[in-house]
């Protein structure tokens, strides 16, 4: 069954360090859930369920906090068009949503596809939103397209130069509050032959060291025999495990822990 949190633990398991995933086995394997310091980064093979707990966590942000009110969420779209099919799933059948009345009117959605809106996106624009809507939840989905489609027209040196500036600034909105997370995609591993962690051997996280540099949290998602994973990659604070996840109609939630 699934292990949604009560509307009572959901309230008990609300921290001002970390925004929860609505799942309390998820949560407590992050030892609270997603942090509001620094960036998170989801990635993995498409179809692992990346974008179905970024979706959830546009739910979760919107619970009123203590003072009643609630935060909204900045969806920025790079790679394809917002879910708003599965979204609006949710809003219909999610016990988090139908608790707290949650709806779409708190999630403010982006579509960009190149370096330069990227830039101007996160460092001139959401300054201003800032200004006039209480943000707790900034969703880039995903890092690396842009740079993608733009290879040929920009060098390293440029590439690097942007991975920092827009890492400055979502470090800076973390500081507020704000939980960050960045979805990248998996540049292939040429030799993989000493790998010994079977579970998330598929790639490495798009962008280089650079981006690396720029990670808090790295949370790698998996897909074997269709059962889905989450392995803790990176972490100043977890150990490196992993555990079972399901996507369901009505949200995702935490199965098991394997190791």
């Amino acid at each position: 069954m699934a292990n949604f949190l009560t509307a009572d633990k959901l309230s008990k398991n609300l921290n001002d360090n970390f925004l929860t995933t609505g799942c309390g086995i998820i949560d407590e394997l992050l030892r609270g859930g997603i942090s509001k310091r620094g960036i998170t980064q989801f990635y993995g093979i498409g179809g692992a369920g990346k974008t179905q707990l970024a979706l959830q966590l546009c739910l979760t942000t919107q619970i009123p906090s203590l003072n009643g009110h609630q935060a909204g969420v900045i969806y920025i779209c790079t790679e394809a068009k917002f879910p708003s099919s599965r979204f609006q799933q949710l809003l219909e059948m999610s016990p988090i949503a139908k608790k707290y009345n949650i709806n779409g009117n708190k999630v403010f959605i982006e579509h960009i596809s190149t370096v330069s809106d990227l830039e101007k996106c996160i460092i001139e624009q959401i300054p201003c939103m800032l200004r006039v809507e209480k943000i707790g939840l900034i969703v880039i989905d995903s890092i690396a397209a842009p740079y993608r489609v733009d290879y040929e027209s920009i060098n390293l040196k440029d590439r690097a130069r942007s991975l920092r500036s827009i890492g400055k600034a979502l470090h800076n909105y973390s500081r507020n509050n704000i939980s960050v997370v960045c979805i990248n995609q998996l540049t292939a591993v040429i030799d993989n032959t000493a790998i010994t962690d079977r579970v998330c051997n598929d790639g490495n996280p798009a962008l280089g060291i650079v981006w690396a540099c720029q990670i808090t949290n790295s949370l790698c998602f998996c897909k074997i025999d269709n059962q889905r994973h989450i392995h803790i990659r990176e972490s100043p604070y977890l150990a490196r495990k992993t555990f079972t996840f399901c996507v369901e109609n009505r949200g995702v939630f935490g199965l098991e822990k394997i190791t």
